[in-house]
């Protein structure tokens, strides 16, 4: 029998409407590969930040962003949250694509 486990990551998305005002898209560690816009924005630019809202921003998608604009985090690792803040008046939608960190391991699903 083998105990063999993988640590690859686990990728999974979460779209946010950025309607609903300030998201948190993941709470905890992660690995953050991707956003795109999913639904045109509207004039107003829409941070995204590791931390809450007072956190460190780690990208921002420019106001009236259009359908596919993407950008690329290349597996970057966000330390506490994934959290969205646009404008309170602010439209559209944005998925995130992610891999939680379980316990370490990346996305694996794993406790140790």
């Amino acid at each position: 029998m083998s105990n063999k486990c993988s640590v690859a990551p686990q990728w999974v998305y979460s779209e946010v409407d950025v309607a609903d005002n300030s998201t948190t898209v993941f709470s905890g560690p992660c690995l953050l590969r991707a956003a795109w816009v999913t639904t045109a924005l509207s004039a107003h630019a829409v941070p995204i930040l590791d931390g809450g809202a007072s956190g460190t921003n780690i990208g921002t998608f420019a106001a009236s962003a259009a359908i596919l604009d993407k950008i690329e985090f290349y597996d970057m690792r966000v330390e506490t949250d994934l959290f969205v803040d646009p404008n309170d008046a602010g439209t559209g939608k944005i998925i995130f694509l992610y891999a939680p960190n379980h316990d370490g391991l990346a996305g694996s699903g794993y406790s140790v």
